[in-house]
């Protein structure tokens, strides 16, 4: 996701309270060895750990204490390529490997590709947890001093992504850190992290932001995420507080799409029988004809799978939105309604939960429980 340029805690939208805590914190000489960001997807964790970083490393600093932005470290930091700010985060499936005849240009994109956060690709193209494999690179690096800066920072995205072998081996590193490094577990569901590797961090908690930030963030940077500035309120709308959410829905064309596909559960929902699987197998026949051509079968069909769940995610996440504002319309009016139709939002979010970095379930399955639990609960 590409933002406004980072600066500091000054160019962070909302979470004043993390903010706080963490200025505190660096005020009084007592910054945390190991951090859990702790929050919903898509509002800023992951800007503000890098924030911190650049604060505590920044060449020229603020007279308020926050970075000046501006010197070389601030840049690289912002840039993604500094070498003393490790992001440790699901690895591509066929990333880019560095030559020796490969110009500094060319290591500096594959250095970004590999840096790129996670909702920026396509799900098809990561793989499905931060591996052993990864943790042990990382582990290799550690007792090294840093290379320009005064400390190290190692930002793990969807930290409850680690294998448990992969966690396991960080538990000691993180109990007793190297001189200097500091470690930030940026995650929206931190439940899923082994307890052991919980008990070692300081919890920072993130909620979603203000309307008036998420439309800020995409107002500063609508040309670079590709949003249109026409349909803002629409989309701060649909993004409840997280703006990763909102910019899921950018896309006209596809929001119709998905909307339609809403739209049919709600009429199988009237009429008692499914009749949504349809629309999902044509929809995976769609993105296996337009990917033919540049993969094989296999991977063709890996993709369309993949596409399909995530294109699945954000019908779910609409339609636990319909529910949930039926129920807020029919609060004061018809009680009896929104006590069902808030039951009908929960069910939906519990399904999101399920399939959320699941490979093994079987789509059709969960969601014929969904629907079945959706007509169940009736008024």
């Amino acid at each position: 996701m590409v933002t406004a340029r980072l600066a500091g805690f000054r160019s962070v939208r909302g979470h004043g309270a993390a903010v706080a805590l963490l200025r505190r914190a660096i005020e009084n000489d007592r910054v945390s060895s190991v951090y859990l960001f702790a929050g919903p997807a898509g509002v800023g964790k992951d800007r503000v750990a890098h924030a911190l970083a650049q604060v505590m490393n920044c060449r020229a600093p603020a007279p308020d204490g926050d970075a000046c932005g501006a010197c070389d470290l601030c840049d690289k930091i912002a840039r993604g390529v500094h070498p003393d700010v490790i992001v440790l985060q699901r690895d591509l499936k066929d990333p880019p490997e560095d030559s020796p005849k490969d110009s500094p240009k060319l290591r500096e994109e594959n250095a970004k590709l590999r840096a790129m956060r996670r909702e920026d690709l396509a799900e098809a193209d990561l793989k499905q947890n931060i591996t052993v494999e990864q943790v042990e690179e990382l582990l290799a690096r550690m007792p090294f001093r840093p290379h320009e800066a005064a400390t190290r920072w190692v930002i793990f995205r969807d930290a409850e992504r680690l294998q448990p072998a992969a966690a396991n081996k960080l538990l000691k590193t993180l109990e007793e850190p190297p001189r200097g490094s500091h470690f930030v577990l940026v995650s929206a569901k931190p439940s899923s992290l082994l307890p052991t590797i919980r008990s070692r961090c300081q919890l920072v908690h993130f909620g979603l932001l203000e309307a008036g930030d998420v439309a800020a963030v995409l107002r500063e940077s609508a040309a670079e995420l590709g949003v249109d500035l026409a349909h803002l309120e629409e989309l701060v709308s649909l993004g409840d507080g997280s703006v990763g959410r909102a910019l899921e829905f950018k896309n006209r064309e596809r929001l119709k799409e998905r909307q339609a596909l809403v739209d049919e559960i709600l009429a199988a929902l009237r009429a008692g029988a499914p009749g949504l699987f349809v629309a999902i197998g044509e929809k995976a026949r769609e993105y296996a004809q337009a990917g033919e051509k540049a993969r094989g079968y296999d991977a063709l069909m890996d993709r369309a799978q993949e596409a399909n769940r995530q294109d699945l995610d954000t019908v779910l996440l609409l339609l636990q939105r319909h529910f949930r504002n039926e129920a807020m319309q029919h609060a004061n009016v018809r009680p009896r309604n929104a006590a069902v139709n808030a039951a009908r939002a929960d069910i939906v979010r519990e399904t999101q939960s399920m399939l959320d970095g699941s490979s093994n379930l079987n789509v059709q399955l969960v969601i014929e429980a969904m629907l079945v639990r959706l007509r169940e609960a009736r008024a």
